[in-house]
């Protein structure tokens, strides 16, 4: 039988050979790093070059009145560089660990006040406060999120590394230089005010189709139908051509006003049937 002296010093030699293990696992622990290629979620994780962030925020005309937001954020850098312009945003990440590390990347670059970083499903993001989004993704998670982007508001910005937004025709494209490798092409988006529908203006009816910022119809005055021409919207601004006469204006949820030249001259104004 095991006297009590015995015990008590089995007990002390069992916990320091315990403390000498840990201490040893947690020296050779090493900090997280990321590798470009790394499995995720949805994808796998290859990093935006910091040349082709800068000329996307560029294109955006960044300020630090815009709020910027990154769906799958990796290692933080498209919010990190936005931060260093003055601009606060967010970045939604599944992985914890690149959570973890964005932070502390934003804090070693002094801009943790500005820059945050959790842990979520970028198809799940509440992307509604952004004024700018900051991307890298394949195409068919670009359409997945379309009808997110359709719903910000009108005259956002959505900047996109590498690949385009399927069925979307770009604002802008152009390439960074500097050193980007093989990902120096940049695209943008200015999300446009819905419009498509059917508008009183005047005493005439403007029908309108809409593809994204392009649009299409007819303005019908008197009975007679006179197709638009040249229709497209930059955010809130709207511009068409009907015949004659060139229209531009502004659109402010179910009413547009503006001016017009040409056969017709003055302002006009159009509400939402």
């Amino acid at each position: 039988m095991i006297s009590v002296r015995r015990f008590a010093e089995f007990a002390i030699a069992l916990s320091i050979v315990a403390l000498a293990y840990n201490t040893s696992a947690q020296e050779s622990k090493k900090p997280f790093e990321p590798v470009p290629g790394m499995p995720g979620k949805d994808s796998v994780w290859v990093p935006t070059p910091f040349a082709t962030l800068e000329k996307m925020y560029d294109m955006a005309k960044l300020t630090p009145k815009d709020f910027v937001m990154d769906l799958g954020s990796g290692d933080g850098r498209a919010i990190i560089v936005a931060a260093k312009r003055g601009a606060p945003g967010l970045g939604v990440e599944w992985n914890q660990d690149l959570v973890d590390l964005s932070n502390k990347l934003a804090a070693e670059a002094g801009v943790s006040h500005l820059a945050k970083f959790v842990r979520g499903d970028m198809f799940a993001a509440d992307i509604s406060k952004a004024s700018v989004l900051g991307l890298f993704m394949l195409p068919d998670q670009l359409a997945k999120l379309t009808p997110k982007f359709l719903a910000m508001q009108p005259g956002s910005r959505i900047t996109v590394n590498g690949f385009g937004i399927p069925g979307w025709t770009t604002d802008s494209t152009e390439r960074a230089t500097g050193e980007c490798g093989t990902w120096c092409t940049a695209h943008l988006y200015i999300v446009p005010a819905p419009v498509e529908g059917t508008w009183r203006l005047g005493d005439g009816n403007l029908t309108l189709k809409q593809s994204f910022q392009m649009l299409t119809g007819t303005l019908t005055i008197g009975g007679k139908a006179t197709p638009i021409a040249n229709g497209r919207l930059n955010g809130a601004e709207i511009a068409f051509t009907a015949g004659e006469t060139q229209y531009t204006g502004r659109v402010d949820g179910n009413s547009m006003t503006g001016a017009m030249k040409g056969q017709a001259s003055g302002s006009w104004s159009a509400s939402r049937k």
